[in-house]
């Protein structure tokens, strides 16, 4: 019986410490990869999230600014509106002053003075053309009202208002105008009881009609 074969040990000159450290190498490889992949998720992440805020905010800024728009909007129009009533209420001052019908015989000193100071209101929300046809309506005003004398509706009295009626009519439709004031009908009426009759309606080019109607 033949004897066994001699047992072989093969010796190595690679130290114990390498394989450890190809080990860590990995691991730290391995962690490493890790790290990096949540850094790069949280980047978009975050880059995701400053995208929405931002977003967020510029809604914001479009509500906000909306928002001023109507409140200017509606401060504009309250200044249109208080204005034309204090005018409406000078021109019946002059109005009737001049038919006999108010008591003294004399205008009130501050007649006029509601209506300057709506005209004041006005200038801080009114366009140019705006502004110029409330101006023009309230000087026709004054006048015909400083230039009549109580009960005596005569030729000038009439002038006069005539003057006047045809201001306040432009002034009624660069209000409607400004404030996006879509007629019903044809023309630019002005209010119903104000005794306007239009005969045409108002030219393309933007041109106001003048007014064929009487003050009733």
């Amino acid at each position: 019986m033949p004897p066994p074969p001699p047992t072989v040990y093969l010796v190595t000159d690679i130290p114990l410490w390498v394989p450890l450290v190809v080990a860590g190498l990995g691991v730290l490889g391995a962690i490493t990869g890790t790290i990096v992949g949540v850094l790069i998720t949280q980047k978009h992440s975050d880059r995701r999230e400053v995208q929405s805020w931002d977003r967020e905010r510029e809604r914001e800024r479009e509500r906000w600014a909306r928002e001023d728009a109507l409140r200017t909007f509606e401060q504009r129009q309250r200044a249109y509106v208080d204005f034309y009533e204090s005018l409406r209420h000078m021109a019946r001052t002059s109005y009737n002053h001049g038919m006999g019908l108010s008591e003294p015989d004399e205008l009130d000193f501050e007649w006029s003075t509601a209506a300057y100071q709506g005209l004041e209101h006005f200038r801080l929300y009114a366009s140019p053309e705006a502004m110029e046809a409330a101006s023009a309506a309230y000087s026709a005003c004054w006048r015909w009202g400083n230039q009549t004398t109580h009960g005596d509706d005569d030729e000038r009295f009439y002038e006069s208002q005539e003057d006047y009626d045809g201001a306040e009519l432009r002034l009624y439709q660069c209000i409607r105008r400004d404030l996006g004031i879509v007629s019903s009908g044809p023309g630019d009426a002005p209010l119903p009881g104000s005794g306007w009759e239009l005969a045409e309606d108002p030219s393309p080019s933007g041109t106001l009609p003048e007014s064929e109607g009487a003050r009733t």
